[in-house]
């Protein structure tokens, strides 16, 4: 298996006068972490072509993406303010060369000069300024808005009082000051999110046409239109203001269905990455790709939501009684070789605020479930959602055999839909029974591991959760300036959570990257965001 290195990306100076932000570690991947991608290998001259495996993305406007397979995209097409330094997990420079604040409630940071959109349109403060209330306005209904609900004015906007945001104001073309509700030291890690990432003039004109071809300011740049289901490709912009450019002059995303047949293309050449082999091919991983692949730990947490709109899931010992049917560990061993970490938290272990011991409902104690189960009136016919060619099905049909072993389900029905359609039927709450969801830490704090999923009303709550003591306890620790005490109150939220469990967690997964003979395998490197850094990679053959 191929050790991993990585560039290392540069850090320039942040000015932060009060306290240290909470910025939390999350597990990177494994192997050697030193080095510079660009001595891995021999590249080839002008950076060459590399094809990676995605799905469909659900859309591509920043401020409506909160799914991987389009924010990977948008990642490269798109530079932010901030953006993550690799080797750290802390907050660096983007389009802002620094930041500061004496009290974690205003904020003013300071723009570099150089920064154009690739269609050379400016940009200053003001296109943060337009970009950010965009963004929030009602009428464009962009599902991140929610993530500048501690922005000053806010409210206003959203109630229809007001038609800008008081609090983003650009001081002058390169200074844009931010001023928060409340202290929130985390700001600067979310303003790596994608619903933050700038947007020019062209996009307001018609944001449909938009989205067919984005026009951002990132290390590259749309080549034609999103080719919806075939790919999407980019070329090298290079003319990108930064100090780390992209590697290869072109990256193409190839959507699948299935990917058991993306596997097979990587094996014969037909593709060159593949960031997450399906769970049935670990056993032969080795004899299939060689030295061709990787393993990386990642902050991916993997669970069973359940919808509490449904009138049979809202009594929360059915919803306990589910969990404790399940043997995780059996599973991970049977279908995945061991490789996954079964859950008992909903804050990733590599994070310092995740609780020890505090699901009490996640060991596997079948008789204690099926009681508790008759006593609650649980269901005995269940549908059971996720989305297809993702190499889900295996481990959900074992899961839901473990519910008609122990629990005496009757009658089980599987609904699986691709990835973009499986969304909009959470969005519309046409989920009856339980579904797999997976989520992702963009930014490394246990405030985003768990409020924009259980939080009430967010975005990404797809089990209509609401509970106001745990939503105090975030928007308590979110304010808080010392990380100790904050890092105590996402414990104590998460202790809520394990408690109420509108998700049953399953496990944490390590994802298996395979490549063609194309590509460097030791330029290869997925974040604690199960983002596999295209832009590193380096293509050895043509």
């Amino acid at each position: 298996m191929n050790n991993i290195s990585r560039r290392r990306r540069a850090t320039g100076a942040v000015a932060v006068t009060a306290a240290a932000a909470l910025v939390l570690s999350a597990c990177g991947g494994g192997g050697d972490n030193g080095g510079d991608n660009g001595e891995a290998a021999q590249g080839v001259e002008g950076g060459g072509t590399v094809s990676a495996y995605n799905c469909e993305p659900q859309f591509l406007v920043p401020g409506n993406s909160t799914e991987v397979c389009g924010s990977w995209v948008l990642d490269s097409l798109f530079t932010g303010l901030v953006q993550t330094d690799l080797d750290t997990n802390e907050p660096m420079p983007g389009v802002a060369e620094s930041w500061d604040t004496e009290d974690n409630q205003t904020w003013t940071f300071t723009l570099g000069e150089d920064w154009t959109f690739h269609d050379g349109e400016e940009i200053t403060a003001q296109t943060f300024v337009d970009t950010y209330n965009w963004v929030i306005d009602p009428d464009n209904a962009q599902q991140s808005a929610n993530f500048f609900d501690n922005f000053v004015g806010y409210q206003e906007v959203v109630d229809g009082d007001a038609e800008e945001m008081e609090g983003v104001r650009a001081v002058d073309d390169y200074t844009l000051e931010i001023e928060l509700t409340e202290p929130f030291s985390p700001l600067p890690d979310m303003l790596t999110y994608t619903a933050f990432y700038p947007m020019p003039s062209v996009a307001y004109e018609d944001i449909d046409a938009f989205e067919q071809a984005p026009v951002g300011n990132g290390r590259y740049m749309m080549d034609g239109e999103w080719e919806h289901d075939v790919q999407i490709a980019v070329e090298r912009f290079d003319d990108w203001a930064g100090e780390d450019p992209g590697l290869p002059q072109r990256i193409e995303w190839r959507m699948y269905t299935d990917i058991e047949t993306a596997y097979l293309d990587v094996q014969s050449g037909n593709l060159d990455i593949l960031d997450s082999a399906p769970p049935n091919r670990r056993a032969t991983v080795e004899s299939d790709f060689g030295e061709n692949y990787a393993d990386f730990d990642t902050s991916s947490f993997t669970y069973m939501g359940l919808p509490l709109y449904q009138e049979e899931f809202q009594d929360v010992d059915v919803r306990h009684a589910l969990s404790m049917a399940i043997d995780r560990q059996a599973i991970i061993d049977a279908i995945f070789d061991g490789a996954q970490t079964p859950a008992a938290n909903i804050i990733p272990p590599a994070l310092s605020d995740a609780g020890e011991g505090n699901c009490e409902y996640c060991d596997y104690d079948p008789e204690a479930a099926a009681e508790l189960y008759e006593e609650a009136g649980g269901p005995t016919d269940l549908t059971i959602y996720f989305n297809s060619g993702a190499g889900h099905e295996e481990w959900v049909e074992a899961v839901s055999n473990q519910w008609q072993q122990n629990l005496g389900i009757e009658n089980v029905t599987f609904e699986s839909l691709d990835f973009a359609q499986y969304l909009a039927l959470h969005d519309e709450q046409e989920i009856t029974g339980p579904y797999r969801l997976g989520w992702s830490l963009s930014y490394p704090s246990a405030q985003y591991a768990m409020e924009p999923i259980y939080s009430t009303g967010a975005s990404s709550n797809y089990a209509d959760y609401s509970n106001e003591e745990f939503d105090d306890l975030i928007n308590e620790a979110n304010a808080e300036t010392d990380p100790d005490t904050a890092a105590e109150m996402y414990t104590e939220a998460e202790a809520i959570l394990l408690e109420d469990m509108p998700v049953i967690p399953m496990w944490f997964s390590n994802y298996l990257v395979v490549h063609s003979d194309r590509v460097d395998g030791d330029s290869i490197f997925m974040d604690q965001a199960t983002y596999t850094h295209l832009e590193d990679v380096v293509v050895t053959e043509e």
